[in-house]
């Protein structure tokens, strides 16, 4: 099945009127059956349950068959990174939680789930001079009787390093601005520098990278929801620049008011190509993730996740959140054997979210807050 045609599913189940329709009759038929006897009634709700995961899982395989498993490199790897301290602090298995603006990134269809506008706002300084930094706003949609008609957002995220110096190698016998009297910048044939002593910052350049999106969400039924990203992304390097267009699918299922089950795949189509004259290109690898989320009490929420990254290893996510107060919460979680952990502080209408993740280059603190109106 090509991409196109499961992306045109995937559309039709958001923005099309038929989906309702087919399972209000899988739902008839449900009853029909719940009216004979308690093992057809049981068999009956387990078929319904398989039937409405099939689309999803069968999308999810589609996407990762080997007519697009190709990956030319790992473009956009700060997309892989995650957002918002509360998930961060919980593993990053927030694909069946996405109960906040932050869904917007981890399932779109999340978003769906939201009763109030609210924005996310997150500050990270990382190892290596790197810096991450996220905004969004999600917004109800509503019809004139107020009766929600979906959710609307728009989310911009910002990473890199700035202050980057460009360095030459100082020789011979002219002097130049920024070298000494008796040097100017040499190189080799290649445009290689020799290595020694002499060497001076000519100037100071940025590497940055930045997705901004957009989306849509809406409840398709009484236990489905679905969204969809738009994505613009760039990245500037030195005097050049990249740019693609990309989009995300989300799913999310209310099993029953504890379980629920998620899918989200990000970075779909997504090829930066550079304004050089050979007009490179990276393609950023797509991302799909599968999870489930439990809550066995009010106030303790459990998830896991399964994160699959084209032509890379699976990874396992997993993490716990415990209100302890209706002002506080602490986190725990474990993000492919990384260590992480969290808190929150509720004032009012206001969030204030930290995490701690134990990274391969290096720890790495995250604060975040986040705003109902």
């Amino acid at each position: 099945m090509p991409l196109r045609s499961a992306v045109s599913w995937a559309f039709l189940l958001l923005f099309g009127g038929n989906f309702e329709k087919i399972t209000q009759q899988k739902s008839d038929l449900s009853r029909k059956v719940e009216t004979s006897n308690p093992i057809d009634s049981r068999r009956g709700i387990f078929m319904k349950t398989i039937l409405k995961l099939l689309l999803p899982i069968a999308l999810c395989v589609t996407v990762l068959s080997p007519a697009h498993a190709e990956s030319a490199g790992r473009a956009g790897a700060y997309l892989k990174m995650g957002i918002g301290a509360r998930a961060l602090g919980m593993g990053s298995a927030f694909t069946a939680v996405a109960d906040d603006s932050t869904a917007a990134f981890w399932n779109p269809a999340g978003l769906a789930t939201l009763d109030k506008p609210e924005a996310s706002f997150m500050h990270a300084n990382l190892t290596l001079d790197r810096k991450y930094n996220f905004f969004n706003y999600a917004h109800i949609l509503r019809g004139k009787e107020g009766k929600k008609k979906g959710v609307v957002a728009l989310s911009y995220i910002r990473f890199g390093v700035d202050g980057i110096p460009e360095t030459r190698l100082a020789t011979g016998n002219t002097s130049g601005p920024f070298v000494p009297a008796d040097g100017l910048p040499a190189t080799n044939p290649g445009g290689t520098y020799t290595a020694g002593k002499n060497v001076y910052i000519f100037s100071y350049f940025d590497d940055t990278e930045t997705s901004t999106f957009g989306t849509y969400a809406r409840r398709l039924n009484e236990r489905w929801y679905g969204g969809v990203n738009v994505k613009s992304l760039r990245q500037d390097l030195f005097t050049n620049s990249a740019n693609s267009w990309g989009f995300d699918l989300g799913f999310l299922y209310k099993a029953t008011p504890k379980a629920t089950f998620g899918l989200s795949i990000r970075d779909l189509g997504e090829t930066l190509t550079w304004d050089t004259a050979s007009g490179h290109s990276d393609r950023v690898p797509v991302t799909t993730t599968a999870g489930v989320g439990y809550k066995p009490r009010s106030n303790v929420t459990l998830a896991a996740d399964i994160n699959k990254v084209t032509d890379m290893t699976a990874k396992f996510r997993a993490g716990a959140e415990w209100w302890i107060k209706d002002f506080a919460a602490l986190r725990l979680g474990s993000q492919a054997g990384d260590l992480t952990l969290g808190a929150s502080f509720k004032v009012e209408t206001w969030r204030f979210d930290y995490s701690y993740v134990d990274e391969t280059l290096g720890e790495a603190h995250r604060i975040s807050a986040s705003k109902q109106f």
